[in-house]
């Protein structure tokens, strides 16, 4: 039971991290394409910000193992 609130608590950031990311990728392209600078530069900062927690997220056990 304890285990897998451990694991829900290590990969749900990761989910949500990646679901932010891939939605802002989408978002950037609809709003590039269809020519709304405000949806394009809102979708390249949630990609950008969902990308960039995901990989902090990802990588935080290497870095509290090398400390």
């Amino acid at each position: 039971m304890i285990r897998n609130i451990f694991a829900f608590i290590r990969f749900a950031p990761l989910a949500i991290f990646l679901f932010v990311a891939i939605a802002g990728a989408f978002a950037a392209l609809i709003g590039g394409l269809a020519g709304w600078v405000d949806v394009a530069e809102f979708g390249k900062l949630a990609a950008g910000g969902g990308v960039l927690g995901f990989f902090t997220w990802f990588c935080l056990p290497i870095l509290i193992r090398a400390f």
